[in-house]
């Protein structure tokens, strides 16, 4: 039994016809998680719709309004998914479920989200497969009910966190970090810290840049660290050209949270982009995070 709950909805499934984006990745690393043992069904805690106060946090009322009537306009077109009631569930339970994590970071230092990650949404429109932000919607709730009073954003997903970046960029309590792959999408925002890496980068050069920006990160004093762990900095990944390994992918992840574990300072992580040619290393390289995370919430609760 675990000392903290694993956020999973299976609203997450989310049916897209010839997409790259392989939204069952989300039911397979459960099923993983439960048959190889390392959780059981009762370890699984799922989010609920969240409110309207929570969404305009972050969101627009206008766009908000475009999505809960599934209106196609310029504020939800570039999501580049399917504008029906399944695709922008899957983003609000989301968000729910970046909160919930949050929740079970404070028991059991690190909150584990099976989903989440939706870094690209801007205030006012969608990009990027992301309807809604919910890492910044979870950063404003965790400033706003006393969760913290600084948080850093650590996005480790191949593609720089945009819509986070702008969200942030006049707030002096969250620190936005982001490594990521430099010459491809999105149009770059300007984090408060950001290492654009050229194609073909690999470990070495990764690790050693993530390693000098965690320095920087917790020079910051976070009392709330949110990890956008994607896994799509995968050398077989299908929409990047860094080559991590899937040991260097694992060092990464560690990294992390061992820096927020040494300092006591609770993590809520997502899991973010994933598209690596086979379906089954995009599972196993997001069920690698997680069982790492799994790890951590044992050795930090006995």
């Amino acid at each position: 039994m675990l000392s903290g709950k694993l956020i999973y909805s299976p609203h997450y499934l989310v049916k897209l016809e010839n997409h790259v984006y392989p939204t069952e990745k989300y039911a397979l690393v459960k099923d993983k998680l439960l048959t190889e043992g390392w959780a059981e069904e009762k370890d699984f805690r799922e989010p609920e719709l969240p409110s309207e106060e929570i969404l305009l946090l972050v969101h627009e009322r206008e766009y908000l309004e475009d999505l809960r009537a599934l209106r196609l306009t310029p504020r939800t077109w570039r999501s580049e998914l399917p504008i029906n009631r399944e695709a922008v569930n899957s983003a609000l339970y989301a968000v729910s479920g970046t909160i919930l994590a949050l929740e079970e970071a404070q028991k059991a230092f690190v909150g584990i989200h099976l989903g989440g990650g939706h870094h690209h949404a801007f205030p006012d429109h969608a990009e990027g497969f992301c309807y809604l932000n919910d890492v910044a919607v979870c950063a404003r709730y965790a400033l706003k009910n006393g969760y913290a009073k600084k948080v850093a954003i650590v996005d480790c997903d191949l593609h720089q966190g945009n819509g986070t970046a702008f969200i942030f960029q006049a707030e002096p309590r969250v620190f936005t970090f982001s490594i990521h792959q430099e010459d491809i999408y999105p149009p770059k925002e300007k984090s408060s810290l950001d290492i654009g890496l050229s194609a073909g980068a690999g470990d070495l050069s990764y690790l050693q840049e993530l390693g000098k920006a965690l320095v920087q990160v917790f020079e910051f004093k976070p009392d709330l660290v949110i990890y956008v762990a994607g896994t799509d900095p995968y050398k077989y990944d299908k929409l990047g050209g860094l080559r991590l390994t899937k040991e260097g992918l694992l060092k990464r992840d560690l990294m992390v949270l061992e820096e927020c574990s040494k300092r006591n300072i609770p993590c809520a992580l997502t899991l973010a982009g994933g598209y690596a040619l086979k379906l089954e290393d995009t599972v196993d390289l997001h069920l690698q995070t997680v069982t790492a995370a799994i790890r951590f919430m044992r050795g930090m609760n006995g």
